[in-house]
């Protein structure tokens, strides 16, 4: 059985979900503007684990319905 989350707790999670979005999105559009590649190399991977805490903070508030 899924333990259901105070209110508060809901909304910390959504406040998460906003800024880890807010953060892919600037990091996109940053992207074009690197020259050196590892500096892309280490954004694209920042992208990348931001998109998976994205998805699991939407679980997360979906379980919460």
């Amino acid at each position: 059985m899924a333990k259901q989350l105070a209110t508060h707790e809901m909304l910390e999670v959504h406040e998460l979900l906003t800024f880890k979005t807010s953060c892919v999105t600037k990091a996109v559009a940053m992207r074009e503007l690197v020259k050196d590649d590892k500096l892309r190399q280490i954004m694209d991977e920042d992208v990348q684990d931001s998109i998976k805490a994205i998805e699991d903070l939407r679980s997360i508030l979906e379980k919460q319905k």
